[in-house]
C-alpha cells in the first residue's frame, strides 16, 4: 500500500527533525564523552537520555572500535617487545599488569575487530581502562591481576550473553 503524499511528507519531515535533534546533541556528547563513557561503563541505560544514547551509538561504530582495538594491541606489542619506555611522551603504564592480562586484552582486540554486535557498556569499560590515568589499573599501581579482572569484565560486558569466555591457563585448563 502506497503512502499518500501528505503521509510521505509527514514522515520525511519527522526524519529531518529527528536528524536535526541528533546533530544538535553531537557537541554536548563530544564535550561530555568521558563522563558519558563513565556512566555507560557503570551500567547506565543508554535509552535514559538522548546524549547517552548518542554516545552509546558512537562507541559501537566500526571506526571507533578499530581505533580502540589498535590502542589495546599497541599496549600488548610494547610489552611483548620489551623496549625501554622511559623516554616516551605517553603516560607510562604498568607493564606487568599488561603482561598478566595479555590474553584477555587480545580477546578484546578480536571482539572489537569482528563484525559482531558488541554492547556499548563493555566498549566504554575498555575505553576507561585506556583513558583514565587516575583510576585505571593500567596506570595506577594496584593489586596484582587488577587489570586482568577489569579487562575480563569489560570483555564479558562487550559480548553480552552470547558468549561464554574464559581464560585458559598455560597448562591448558581453566
Amino acid at each position: 500500500m502506497a503512502l499518500s503524499g501528505s503521509a510521505q511528507s509527514r514522515r520525511s519531515s519527522e526524519r529531518l527533525a529527528s536528524l536535526a535533534k541528533r546533530q544538535a546533541l553531537r557537541p554536548a556528547a563530544f564535550v561530555r564523552r568521558f563522563r558519558l563513557d563513565s556512566e555507560l561503563a557503570a551500567g547506565a541505560d543508554p535509552r535514559s537520555r538522548p546524549t547517552l544514547a548518542l554516545r552509546a551509538e558512537q562507541l559501537v561504530r566500526p571506526r571507533y572500535r578499530r581505533r580502540l582495538a589498535t590502542s589495546v594491541e599497541r599496549l600488548v606489542r610494547q610489552v611483548d617487545a620489551d623496549r625501554g619506555y622511559w623516554f616516551s611522551a605517553a603516560i607510562p603504564f604498568l607493564h606487568d599488569q599488561v603482561a598478566e592480562a595479555r590474553e584477555t586484552l587480545l580477546a578484546i582486540v578480536e571482539a572489537l575487530r569482528t563484525g559482531e554486535t558488541v554492547q556499548p557498556r563493555g566498549v566504554a569499560m575498555v575505553a576507561q581502562l585506556l583513558m583514565d590515568p587516575e583510576t585505571s589499573p593500567l596506570y595506577v599501581d594496584s593489586v596484582r591481576g587488577a587489570l586482568q579482572l577489569k579487562a575480563h569484565a569489560a570483555l564479558e560486558c562487550m559480548l553480552g550473553e552470547r558468549h561464554t569466555w574464559f581464560e585458559v591457563g598455560s597448562d591448558g585448563h581453566r
